[in-house]
């Protein structure tokens, strides 16, 4: 049990870090942001591939966090709907293997979501 809470402390950790990353702004440019982790894109922004045999929780992830309005700033939120997209997702990335995300056969990962 131990382990499992390391790991998931370790996820979760990295994820936020990652998360925080700086970003830079140019003149008449968007955003750019070095890791390409920030936007929400199709499949999976970090740590996972999305057509890996995990994609698929980043899926479910995306999903619960449009339904609960939660943004990368979330991964801070020590209580409510969105800390549970977390938890999920990081039990998801260690405990199953659900498929390849849906950007895959869609042929859109890693572009910006509406």
């Amino acid at each position: 049990m131990n382990c499992v809470r390391l790991t998931f402390i370790l996820l979760s950790v990295f994820i936020a870090i990652i998360h925080c990353s700086v970003t830079f702004q140019r003149e008449n440019q968007d955003e750019i942001d070095p890791f390409g982790l920030i936007r929400d894109n199709y499949g999976c922004d970090a740590a996972v591939k999305s057509c890996g045999n995990k994609g698929k929780c980043c899926d479910v992830h995306d999903a619960c966090y449009k339904r609960h309005g939660c943004s990368a700033i979330s991964w801070f939120y020590l209580w409510g709907n969105c800390r549970q997209c977390n938890l999920d997702v990081m039990a998801c990335v260690v405990r199953q293997n659900p498929g390849v995300s849906s950007c895959c056969s869609a042929k859109n990962c890693g572009q910006a979501r509406p």
